[in-house]
């Protein structure tokens, strides 16, 4: 048995060309060249730098060691976010709001994750309709539909989204 020539190339043309998102997903998460992020952020870690609650002796740059609650939640969402522009959308207000209002309970990780996996499971039964000629959606909604259902964020890939997905 030989190796195909050019073989990353090719499965990016069937990944592109599919029409079984699932398959799609699954190509493009194989072919997927994760780049560790640079954690923390020079922001970041001037924000730590300046920070009274953060007890800096402890606070290095390859540590969440000593960190106060709010620092430790950016550094978390830096580490799990890998491009400037995914940085950037999470750096609108509204979106740090959420993420400080998610970590400030208990039970806010699980109530997010809750919500996120209902809206799924809504997004498929849309996107189930639409496919059987039950609902008409415009091309353009129909378009984004798919696409949420079949890109959900980097951190939640795997088994989790395996499971999202089988019920």
């Amino acid at each position: 048995m030989g190796f195909e020539p050019n073989a990353r190339r090719r499965l990016r043309l069937v990944a592109a060309a599919t029409k079984d998102p699932v398959l799609a997903y699954e190509l493009v998460g194989a072919l997927e060249e994760d780049t560790m992020s640079q954690v923390p952020s020079v922001d970041l870690a001037r924000a730590i730098a300046r920070c009274p609650h953060c007890r800096s002796s402890q606070a290095s740059t390859s540590s969440r060691e000593g960190l106060c609650e709010v620092h430790r939640a950016r550094w978390n969402l830096e580490a799990c976010v890998s491009s400037d522009a995914e940085r950037e959308a999470m750096a609108e207000p509204h979106l740090e709001s959420l993420l400080r209002r998610a970590l400030s309970s208990e039970d806010g990780g699980t109530q997010f994750l809750a919500a996120y996996e209902r809206q799924a499971r809504a997004l498929d039964a849309v996107w189930e309709a639409h496919r059987r000629g039950a609902v008409q959606l415009p091309q353009a909604v129909a378009d984004k539909v798919e696409q949420a259902r079949t890109t959900p964020p980097r951190f939640l890939r795997g088994a989790t989204f395996d499971t999202i997905r089988a019920r």
